[in-house]
């Protein structure tokens, strides 16, 4: 998108960051590990030496590990044979889906989207986006996480323009594909993807997770070793808003241009709706085995 000129008195991205509290510490544990992940010779004890750093996620992976999804056997007692049984790509997305319950936990009054609808539509484009990933031979955890965090750059700009005016007035919401950036750039200057991927940066979120975010309006202007994230979550982002906004693809502004930088059209995007239902469906009863899981799974309503 071209820049928008900026007024003296609008905020930087970075000065939103800034305004924001500290990132959770279990968005922390993401960060470090997706690149335990994207290390070839990263180990299952080091993840578990990871996740034994915050009580509440070892008590999550233990309680899974233990459930009917994945029981089998002796009861897993420890974090290490919990993380052996449930595999490195569930204690991923556990710990991803437990980072967004701690990000995104607050009504978005500016956006008109309350927290289930921002859980909802994070993981359903989280999904998306791996699934994309895995058909085109892509690191499933950093599209999972660029589509998990997508939006996360809306949270501080609803709370700057909550404390700036009071009672703001909504941002308008053009859907597939600008969303509300046409709304923030007028209102700010920027866009929540120019928030979020400072507000990742400044997490230690690796360049690969950050730059699709960054350019999820416009992801052939990424940097080379970027575009093809930055596509797969512009394709994530169209199977969010037909499965979240119920939207006819048909009646999306869809760039094919997009799409075929990696080798996608819109009909093989669109395809990937019942495989996404799928998925949903595990992740309900995967996080329905504690209490906190139960009530975010809870947003998505009944299973497809």
């Amino acid at each position: 998108m071209p820049p928008v000129p900026r007024s003296p008195d609008q905020p930087t991205p970075l000065q939103l960051v800034s305004e924001l509290r500290q990132l959770p510490p279990i968005a922390r544990v993401l960060a470090r590990l997706q690149r335990l992940l994207s290390d070839p010779v990263s180990s299952l004890d080091g993840v578990a030496d990871l996740i034994r750093l915050d009580a509440a996620l070892t008590t999550r992976v233990i309680q899974i590990s233990n459930s009917v999804w994945f029981g089998r056997g002796a009861p897993c007692d420890t974090i290490e044979d919990a993380v052996t049984r449930v595999g490195f790509r569930e204690v991923y997305r556990l710990v991803a889906v437990m980072a967004t319950d701690a990000v995104v936990a607050s009504r978005l009054v500016v956006y008109g989207r309350d927290a289930g609808m921002m859980w909802q539509e994070s993981v359903v484009c989280a999904y998306a986006a791996e699934i994309l990933a895995d058909r085109l031979g892509e690191d499933f955890a950093v599209a999972y996480t660029a589509g998990l965090l997508h939006a996360t750059g809306r949270q501080a700009i609803n709370q700057h323009l909550l404390a700036a005016a009071g009672r703001p007035s909504r941002l308008a919401d053009e859907c597939f594909p600008r969303d509300f950036s046409g709304a923030e750039l007028a209102r700010l200057g920027f866009t929540q993807a120019d928030v979020g991927a400072a507000m990742l940066s400044k997490w230690d979120f690796a360049p690969a997770i950050v730059e699709p975010i960054r350019y999820q309006y416009a992801p052939l202007e990424a940097e080379k070793p970027h575009i093809a994230m930055a596509a797969i979550l512009y394709g994530a982002r169209i199977l969010r808003t037909v499965v979240c906004q119920q939207q006819d693809p048909a009646f999306l502004r869809v760039d094919p241009e997009v799409l075929q930088r990696v080798r996608l059209t819109l009909a093989e995007v669109v395809a990937c709706k019942p495989e996404l239902q799928m998925q949903l469906k595990h992740a309900r009863k995967l996080t329905a085995t504690s209490q906190s899981g139960e009530s975010s799974l809870a947003a998505l309503g009944p299973a497809s």
